[in-house]
């Protein structure tokens, strides 16, 4: 080949693009992975069991208490008297007639007395007791469905000028402003004499009248 055409083959090598082949490196790349370990902690279960409290509805049935006797609601009768020393003693007893419910009294019965042709006799009242009975002093009392309360009425058992026998005496129960009348006969006469007083003690349970 003659000198130019080497040079022309020369410049026309250097014209073509050169491509290097890279070919795959015989080191292996070694990927290490840092695992990281996350723990998560789960909060427990709330086991705590919250108390449950049941309340039962219950009816309840209010009693209201017993209120004071009318004079409706009652019975009076005399009792068995009793004399001694000048002194006698007549029981005055007053019973719930069972038309209601309990009722109450307490303190001391007001009287009046009256001849049989039914003069009002001038008989004057005083609180407490005498040689035959003692005065309890006031408390209220509770009367059942056919319950007694009752009094002592202490005078004179002595017949003289001044003195008469009563036919019939009234009796106010304690707090009433209404009268009950009661006959009285034989030893249950109560005899009212001028200037004696007639005693009458509180009332007390039962129908003996009122302790000796």
């Amino acid at each position: 080949m003659s000198m130019p055409a080497r040079i022309a083959a020369a410049l026309a090598l250097a014209a073509v693009p050169v491509i290097v082949l890279t070919g795959c490196s015989s080191d292996s790349t070694t990927t290490i992975t840092d695992t990281a370990t996350t723990t998560v902690t789960t909060p427990a279960a709330d086991t705590t069991t919250a108390a449950v409290t049941t309340t039962t509805a219950s009816t309840v049935t209010e009693t209201s208490a017993p209120t004071r006797c009318a004079n409706g609601d009652l019975d009076v009768t005399l009792g068995q008297g009793q004399a001694g020393a000048g002194s006698a003693e007549v029981v005055v007893v007053l019973t719930n007639n069972g038309m209601g419910p309990p009722c109450t009294l307490g303190g001391y019965p007001g009287m009046a007395f009256y001849a049989a042709n039914g003069t009002e006799l001038a008989g004057t009242v005083k609180r407490g007791g005498t040689t035959l009975f003692t005065d309890p002093g006031p408390s209220t009392l509770t009367l059942a469905p056919n319950g007694s309360v009752s009094y002592s009425v202490g005078f004179t058992s002595a017949q003289s000028d001044g003195c008469e026998n009563t036919g019939d005496v009234m009796v106010t129960p304690p707090g009433a402003t209404q009268s009950i009348k009661v006959t009285t006969t034989g030893q249950n006469t109560i005899t009212v004499c001028e200037g004696q007083p007639i005693t009458v003690s509180a009332l007390v349970q039962g129908s003996g009248g009122a302790p000796q």
